[in-house]
């Protein structure tokens, strides 16, 4: 035999291999592509019912055409919005899929390691979206490319166009951006992060607003089933933000932040999150320092409160409770009797509101329990739910210098001097205020600030206010003391 005809022979044989591989691989991501399918309808209605949103987002695979070295499909994406009377949003995806082992788009992308296929996916123009084509002068707005292993891990890149249009009412400026999911194949892991460097929005229609900011970063990592065991670690943060309107030169925060963190053990769960409002400036004159939000809430039995979400959600409570039935009241009452049943406890540590001079903060910790009642009894004597709260602490700490600092800023963006402004005032107007309460030591009032510190015991029906001990009837009297 000849070199040459032994050669030939060899590129062919090799050439069947191949496309014997892709053919085998293409039947196998067909497959992929349906569980795929589900297991994203499946992961959008769990993060929505987490969210607490009626909202549902469905994708559907309306067209599939499978060839021996690539197919095509088509998706949908529809986003049913909370309200029944508005319209849902639909997104159409058309999406070119290279069947591996080894898909010629991937080497191109320089990925050199075999995989299932190679996916690459566009927004499709239709009515749905034309206007998002007419801001990226009928450019592609959003697409994304795929890499799908033999285990049904997807990672994906998402791409977003950069926008810049000047209308005759809105003018936008958007930097575009990435957004990149991992997702393990027989797993719940999941990774996402994402960066929009830039936008500008100038909208000058009849309710004008100009909106600019910086740096829109998402990163989020989940590993395992966070229903049952698994943890999130979460954070989304934006820069620069600057809010104005016809009327003022409005708001701007240096930055705007969001961290979560939950581990679940046995479908119970802690949670943690904390809001970062930095450097709030109000009409580019009067600095009025920063503001944190920390809540946790531990124990919580994450089957019952997803179910309690789900329920909600289905029933459009969040609408209309007044149209429950009474069926859906006890099913959400023996829901909310399950989620007591490992002794929760929220805790707010801290809020706060702090400037260079000082800072005003509250702590707050919430311990529950299952009544010892049965869900008729508590439907008859609804009272017993008090049960439900067998202790509680909350400290509040307003400082006086942090006040006298925002009533200097406030004097300066006024153009007062520190005789003639509110600052001089502001002490004194305070004591009288605080005075009822300070007499009677619901208040504590020095010259660093006003605090109090109030317990709640349950076993009791007792609040001790600063030491003092007061049954609710006496509580209320006092406050509404105050008050006249």
């Amino acid at each position: 035999m000849k070199k040459s005809t032994g050669l030939v022979t060899l590129v062919v044989v090799l050439a069947a291999v191949y496309g014997g591989s892709t053919w085998y691989t293409g039947k196998k991501t067909e497959a992929l592509v349906s569980g795929k399918v589900a297991e994203f309808n499946t992961l959008a209605a769990e993060q929505l019912q987490q969210m607490g949103m009626n909202e549902s987002v469905v994708m559907n695979v309306v067209d599939y055409q499978r060839g021996v070295f690539s197919s095509t499909a088509r998706y949908t994406i529809t986003v049913k919005p909370a309200d029944a009377q508005e319209k849902p949003l639909e997104l159409t995806f058309e999406d070119k899929i290279s069947h591996g082992p080894l898909p010629m788009s991937a080497l191109a992308l320089g990925n050199f390691t075999p995989v299932a296929a190679l996916s690459h996916s566009t927004l499709v123009k239709t009515k749905d979206t034309e206007g998002w084509f007419k801001l990226t002068g009928d450019k592609t707005p959003l697409w994304a490319d795929s890499l799908v292993g033999f285990d049904g891990a997807v990672d994906s890149n998402m791409h977003f166009e950069a926008i810049k249009h000047q209308g005759d009412e809105i003018k936008v400026d958007f930097s575009g951006g990435q957004l990149r999911t991992k997702a393990g194949g027989k797993s719940k892991d999941i990774v996402v992060t994402g960066s929009f460097p830039k936008l500008f929005v100038d909208d000058i229609s009849a309710d004008p607003l100009k909106l600019e900011a910086d740096n829109f970063m998402v990163d989020f990592k989940q590993n395992g089933d966070i229903n049952v065991n698994g943890t999130q670690v979460g954070k989304l943060s934006v820069d620069n933000i600057k809010m104005q309107t016809a009327e003022t030169d409005g708001i701007t925060f240096k930055q705007i932040a969001l961290n979560s963190d939950a581990v679940t053990k046995d479908s119970i769960s802690d949670t943690k999150i904390s809001y970062q409002l930095s450097d709030l400036v109000f009409e580019d004159k009067i600095k009025l320092g920063s503001a944190e939000l920390v809540m946790s809430f531990d124990r919580v039995s994450a089957p019952a409160i997803s179910a309690l979400s789900k329920l909600v959600s289905d029933s459009n409570l969040q609408n209309d409770l007044d149209s429950v039935d009474s069926a859906t009241a006890d099913k959400m009452m023996e829901l909310v009797l399950q989620a007591l049943e490992n002794k929760p406890v929220l805790r707010v540590e801290p809020l706060r509101w702090y400037t260079a001079a000082g800072e005003s903060k509250a702590t707050l910790r919430m311990d529950f329990q299952k009544p010892n009642a049965s869900l008729q009894e508590l439907k008859e004597s609804p009272e017993l739910w008090v049960e439900a709260i067998p202790a509680a602490q909350l400290d509040v700490l307003i400082s006086k210098p942090m006040l006298r600092d925002l009533a200097t800023e406030m004097d300066k963006a006024e153009g007062m001097s520190a005789e003639e402004g509110n600052a001089a005032m502001l002490d004194m107007i305070l004591d009288a205020a605080v005075a009822p309460y300070a007499e009677s030591k619901m208040l504590k009032n020095d010259e660093n600030g006003v605090s109090t510190a109030i317990k709640y015991d349950g076993k009791d029906r007792v609040f001790d206010i600063n030491g003092q001990r007061f049954t609710s009837e006496q509580l209320l009297g006092l406050v509404l003391m105050g008050m006249m």
